[in-house]
């Protein structure tokens, strides 16, 4: 071993040269005027005392310093790096390979000055394992040892392994047959974690979807499996969407242990979902993070499929039925000027009608499934349903809770006029009815806003709240309307009359709507909304009122997303490990004008990390948060907006990173490459599962600079020895007649 240290001392003064010499004059003056005010004989025992004095009060004043400086050699430190990598949570006969890591990391700590480092994409200082990181780079984590600790000779430096590197250093070795190990501060000994057997695993790794489809059109999932060392084995693969399981296949896996499943999914709602291909975690399957693999699907709805069934032709039915015409992403089937059971049965052949069959049975049976919005139009069901009318409006009550929209409008043959009282759709509509006496009210009436029709996006005409409502304050009178006994459970008033009451003191419901299961309703009680067409037209306004109005009503009947004030989205549905995702968010008002400086609060749920959000919204309403997909699997992002305390409102979005894990690409530990790592620097190799102690330089250490300062000025010993003899000088000079 070295010396521990080499030091020197010296003295050093504080003051530079042009005060220490003028110390020196002061002091020279001193002694001369001593000198000259006495005799020769008694100017001696005096100077004698006084010149010590002086030459004290001189040295003080110089401001010496002692300074010790030089080097001293402290004991070696001892690097352990560890690679915390995902391939190390593999499994070998049901144990994890972490677990051998964690022993061997426990053992070389405990060494003197053992300092713990740990690696995946980067080299961090840390006691802590979590065995997750990504991209194993063992060429920059050697690398960054050696600029850690430049000009340092370690005792050592221990590897802890399973040697499957995903940087150049082992492709390089792979294809050129050399190694380019970087400069190493200490002897290297390489352990490796996880043995040369075969590592069983089964795993989903490719998912085809094309990220999107459309409302009610099947679509497939395709996916391939693979298991190693699982050839012949008959295994089932699940389709699960947000968590539930929609579909479950078993495959065989073929010579090489491969298959290829499909799933053909049906998509009933709108939006983006999250689907997961999964196959079961065996018990002596290796890798169980690879056993799943997510796709984010968007659902998006072709066109709009509205089915309006009319009693009767009227200005009410013309109206709506060209506007819903006229609508581009609007696909109508409409039905009025009917034929009923009653005219079948009054002896006349079918040639001899000009009214056409209404097909009645298929559509409320086999078709009903393929609409989004049904509009019953003061329609009544008697005459066509006839003894089947149960079942149907039964059918019809069961897709408005599956997530179908209806709209009931009034009439005489609507509502109670329609005996819509005792059937299945009572129990799905917005208002009770079963009135007692008359069942329609035939006066003149504006309706007016209910303190809940104010708030509702359906019945926000215009962008402003108090513009909206002097808006509704003018359009047309309505002739009349359905009587009903109020609102059914979990129904809001949005427009109500100004006089009429309900049996309960209620005031009566003219535009009610109602969330039943998954679906909406909708009940408007009269039958001439469209005079707020004529009506405002006249005026100059146009018809915008009334396009608006049922415009903002189909997109909340049908959950529209577009219609939402608050919406957030992702650029794409799926993304790669390593990509920047942009999740966008835009707050709009009713009127669809963006709201500036709205509060937008909520996270991003990974599978193993939350990212808060807490933004303000620009001038176009939005707010953007970039995050990076780090983690394989599905991630949720939900948002809520408020502006001056008040809620605007809510949505949630889904992307899915997909690419599989390159950690688990490979999952057999590379001794080879370990083996002329450690030969290429003259190292150990330790195999699985053997420990021995780690090659140590003895010799090894590092120089501490050091350099101590102590200021001799700032003794006592030195204000002691010049108070002392000044005093005795004094008082010789006193005795001897001085002054």
């Amino acid at each position: 071993m070295s010396p521990a240290g080499n030091f020197e001392t010296t003295l050093q003064w504080t003051l530079p040269p042009w005060a220490m010499g003028a110390v020196a004059v002061a002091i020279l003056l001193t002694v001369l005027f001593a000198w000259r005010r006495r005799s020769p004989l008694g100017r001696m025992p005096e100077l004698l005392l006084l010149i010590p004095a002086l030459a004290a009060v001189g040295f003080s004043a110089l401001g010496p310093v002692q300074v010790v400086e030089g080097k001293r050699l402290e004991p070696a430190r001892f690097a352990v790096l560890v690679d915390d990598s995902r391939s190390l949570q593999v499994k070998e006969d049901g144990v994890s390979r972490h677990v051998e890591a964690s022993a061997l990391v426990s053992k070389l700590q405990s060494l003197p000055e053992a300092e713990v480092f740990r690696f995946g994409g980067e080299l961090q200082a840390s006691n802590e394992s979590t065995y997750r990181q990504g991209e194993t780079d063992l060429g920059g984590a050697l690398r960054a040892i050696g600029e850690r600790y430049v000009g340092e000779s370690l005792a050592g430096i221990a590897l802890v392994t399973d040697g499957i590197d995903r940087s150049s250093l082992r492709d390089v070795y792979y294809e050129l047959e050399e190694l380019n190990v970087p400069s190493l501060p200490g002897p290297l000994t390489i352990y490796q974690v996880g043995g040369q057997k075969e590592v069983k695993d089964l795993a989903v790794v490719e998912v085809f979807s094309g990220g999107f489809a459309f409302l009610r059109s099947p679509f497939e999932v395709r996916a391939r499996v693979v298991g190693r060392a699982y050839a012949g084995l008959k295994v089932p693969v699940r389709l699960h969407r947000d968590g539930r399981l929609v579909a479950e296949k078993s495959v065989l896996l073929d010579g090489d242990g491969a298959a290829e499943v499909t799933f053909s999914v049906t998509p009933k709602k709108v939006g983006r979902f999250s689907y997961e291909l999964s196959v079961p975690d065996l018990q002596d399957d290796a890798v169980a993070g690879n056993n799943t693999m997510p796709v984010a699907i968007r659902v998006v709805r072709d066109r709009l499929r509205v089915l309006q069934v009319c009693g009767a032709p009227s200005l009410d039915q013309k109206f709506l039925r060209l506007f819903l015409k006229q609508d581009p992403s609007v696909d109508l089937v409409s039905f009025f000027i009917l034929r009923t059971n009653q005219d079948m049965g009054a002896g006349y052949g079918p040639q001899e009608l000009s009214l056409i069959a209404f097909p009645y049975e298929r559509l409320f049976s086999e078709d009903l499934w393929t609409f989004d919005l049904v509009v019953l139009q003061n329609f009544d069901y008697e005459p066509y349903f006839g003894w089947r009318a149960a079942e149907l409006l039964g059918n019809l009550a069961d897709f408005v809770r599956r997530g179908g929209a209806l709209v009931m409008i009034g009439g005489d043959r609507s509502f109670d006029k329609g005996d819509y009282a005792a059937s299945p759709l009572a129990d799905v509509l917005p208002v009770e009815l079963g009135v007692v006496g008359e069942h329609v009210d035939t006066t003149a009436f504006r309706a007016e806003l209910s303190s809940q029709g104010r708030l509702h996006p359906l019945t926000q005409l215009l962008s402003d709240n108090r513009d909206s409502e002097a808006l509704w304050g003018r359009l047309a009178e309505l002739d009349g309307l359905n009587l009903t006994r109020g609102l059914a459970p979990q129904s809001a008033a949005l427009l109500v009359h100004p006089d009429l009451k309900t049996p309960s003191g209620a005031s009566m419901p003219v535009l009610a709507v109602r969330e039943v299961g998954m679906g909406r309703t909708m009940a408007l009680m009269g039958d001439s909304s469209w005079r707020w067409v004529m009506a405002e037209a006249a005026a100059g306004h146009g018809n915008q009122a009334y396009l608006r109005f049922w415009k903002s009503a189909m997109r909340w009947l049908v959950h529209d997303p577009a219609g939402e004030p608050v919406q957030v989205e992702t650029g794409q549905e799926n993304h790669v490990v390593g990509e920047t995702v942009r999740v966008r968010a835009q707050v709009r008002d009713v009127g669809f004008e963006p709201v500036v400086g709205a509060v937008v609060t909520g996270r991003i749920e990974g599978p193993d990390t939350v990212v808060p959000i807490d933004l303000i919204s620009d001038a176009a309403g939005e707010i953007v948060v970039e995050v990076v997909a780090e983690t394989l699997g599905t991630h949720r992002v939900y948002i809520e907006a408020a502006n001056a305390g008040l809620k605007l409102g809510e949505a949630s979005t889904v992307f899915a990173v997909t690419a599989r894990d390159p950690e688990l690409e490979e999952v057999t530990p590379d001794s080879q490459f370990l083996q002329a790592l450690a030969g290429q620097v003259g190292g150990l190799y330790v195999p699985a599962g053997s420990f021995v102690e780690p090659l140590r330089d003895e010799e090894a250490g590092r120089w501490v600079s050091e350099r101590t300062q102590r200021p001799l000025w700032a003794g006592l010993w030195i204000p002691l020895v010049a108070g002392l003899l000044g005093s005795v000088s004094w008082w010789v000079r006193r005795r001897g007649g001085g002054r």
